[in-house]
């Protein structure tokens, strides 16, 4: 199997998700959504989503009523419970290295389906918060992953090509974003690529 060299050579922009991207958030999430919900969620099947999406789905599952007033309810808890655990979160292994590494040569965005509140204080205690731009967030666009508009939005800001750009990305609702944006995606973590690895391989794709 070919490495990821061919994808990281050259491209002028990298797009980064947040969450189980850079941002070892998922288990304080799926913590976040559990409280919230009252129950215990699957995570893995609304990673990516908005909040508000994800919530969706999980009344509909549960054959529960999903007005809006729920819906805004659920929300607001969930993200209060996010703020809180993000107090001890980290950077999943790697992907400081590959940012700074990056930074030296290419134009680095975030795109991702968080609250940009949220998203600031992340980006904060990762020391990643001018690392960035544009950095679009579910607060910036009408529909969110896995619709196209977030990744969209960073090519109309940025002015540059889908083929001169790349995005990294954990969920299959980014992934399915990113491919509907006309953009070529790296998966990040289980089943992906890992950050370290990918440090390397940028080192040798831009030698």
């Amino acid at each position: 199997m070919p490495g990821p060299e061919p994808l990281l050579a050259g491209r002028r922009l990298f797009i980064f998700d947040l969450d189980g991207t850079l941002a070892d958030t998922s288990p304080i999430h799926a913590a976040a959504f559990s409280t919230a919900f009252g129950a215990p969620v699957d995570y893995a099947a609304i990673a990516g989503l908005s909040t508000a999406t994800a919530m969706r789905r999980l009344l509909a599952a549960a054959g529960r009523e999903a007005d809006d007033a729920t819906i805004a309810a659920l929300v607001t808890a969930k993200r209060a419970a996010a703020r809180a655990g993000l107090a001890t979160v980290r950077e999943v292994f790697g992907a400081g290295a590959f940012v700074a590494h990056a930074a030296a040569t290419h134009r680095l965005a975030l795109c991702t389906s968080g609250a940009r509140a949220t998203v600031a204080g992340t980006l904060a205690r990762l020391g990643f918060a001018d690392s960035f731009d544009p950095v679009v967030t579910a607060d910036d666009v009408t529909r969110a992953k896995p619709a196209p508009d977030a990744f969209l939005a960073v090519l109309d800001r940025t002015g540059i090509a889908p083929d001169q750009a790349l995005v990294f990305e954990d969920s299959d609702a980014g992934l399915a974003a990113a491919h509907a944006a006309g953009l070529d995606a790296i998966r990040i973590g289980p089943g992906g690529a890992e950050w370290p690895d990918l440090t390397a391989a940028l080192a040798g794709a831009c030698a």
